[in-house]
C-alpha cells in the first residue's frame, strides 16, 4: 500500500517537474527541490518513476532540445542571445553549453538544421534522437 502511495507523489512530482522545465529549461535542480519543498534526491527519483527511468539531466535536456526546435521552427531568425534570455540562461555561454550537451550542435548549428529540415522534410534530419 505504501509504494502505491510514493508511485503516485512521484507521479505528481514528475509532472510538476514537467511543467516547470518547460516554461524554464534552464531551471536547476536545486532550485526545483527548494520550490517543492523536496530533497534532490526525491526529485530524481520522481523523475526516474515518472518517466521510465530517464535522470532529471536527460528530462531538462529533452525539454530544451524540443523547446528550442519548437521555436526556430516558428521564428527561425532569433538572436542566439535574446534566446536564451528568453529561455532563462542568464547567460548566452551557458545556453550554448547546454544546447551543445543535449543535441550535439552549438545552437547556429541547430538552427541550420530546424531550418534544413523544414525545407527538405523529416526524412533528412540529423538531429540525435537518443
Amino acid at each position: 500500500m505504501r509504494r502505491g502511495g510514493v508511485l503516485h507523489k512521484h507521479k505528481f512530482l514528475s509532472n510538476a517537474i514537467v511543467k516547470r522545465l518547460r516554461c524554464t529549461p534552464s531551471c536547476l535542480l536545486g532550485d526545483l527541490s527548494h520550490e517543492l519543498c523536496v530533497s534532490k534526491r526525491t526529485l530524481e527519483r520522481a523523475v526516474t518513476d515518472g518517466t521510465d527511468g530517464k535522470t532529471f539531466r536527460k528530462l531538462k535536456d529533452e525539454i530544451l532540445v524540443e523547446q528550442v526546435k519548437g521555436i526556430f521552427s516558428c521564428h527561425p531568425t532569433p538572436a542566439i542571445k535574446e534566446l536564451s534570455f528568453n529561455l532563462g540562461f542568464k547567460f548566452p555561454r551557458s545556453f550554448a553549453r547546454a544546447l551543445k550537451r543535449a543535441s550535439g550542435y552549438s545552437p547556429e548549428e541547430f538552427r541550420s538544421i530546424v531550418i534544413s529540415e523544414l525545407l527538405t522534410g523529416p526524412q533528412r534530419a540529423m538531429l540525435k534522437t537518443e
